[in-house]
């Protein structure tokens, strides 16, 4: 072996080293409860738009579970209040979260799989799905910014090492052969 073969091997084993760290630090056969899951903002059905609103402002949220006897009744994220409230003249302070939310929403447990969360927020174009207890009690959120973190936690070294403005290549010409 001469020393670019010798270079050569070395980079593939390094190559092979990082593919199993990374499969051993992310692995979407975790449990959810290993994610850094947000604490839902709840409010119970019979509640004022308004109120909602308000809470999704003070939380900084973009959704709320709703809740019937403390179990999940319901979500109604800020993308329903846009598309199906704002701009039609409602009084925000006379209708309910009752008329306008998703009710019985797909839902998740901590014990379920990472890939879980992810398969339901892709199929059914989900940016958050709500995590609840064996009773249906609602427990944690999952968003996909909770995956992106989990991954950037990780890669924390090359994404803080990134120039201040990286400088992007525009390919002009397609690649291969």
């Amino acid at each position: 072996m001469n020393q670019f073969d010798d270079e050569l091997q070395r980079m593939e084993e390094i190559e092979r080293e990082e593919e199993q760290i990374f499969q051993d630090a992310i692995n979407l056969d975790d449990p959810i409860s290993s994610l850094d899951v947000s604490h839902p903002v709840t409010v119970p059905m019979g509640t004022t738009i308004k109120t909602v609103v308000t809470k999704l402002h003070e939380k900084s949220a973009g959704c709320v579970l709703v809740v019937k006897k403390d179990k999940l009744a319901g979500i109604l994220t800020e993308r329903d209040i846009l598309l199906k409230i704002t701009g039609n003249g409602y009084d925000f302070n006379s209708i309910l979260v009752d008329d306008y939310m998703t009710h019985d929403p797909e839902f998740l447990y901590m014990t379920d799989p990472v890939a879980y969360a992810l398969n339901k927020m892709y199929v059914g174009g989900f940016r958050n799905v709500p995590i609840v207890d064996e009773s249906r009690r609602p427990v944690g959120l999952v968003g996909i910014t909770d995956v992106i973190r989990m991954i950037a936690n990780y890669f924390a070294q090359e994404i803080l090492n990134l120039p201040p403005e990286p400088k992007r290549q525009v390919v002009t010409r397609p690649e291969g052969g």
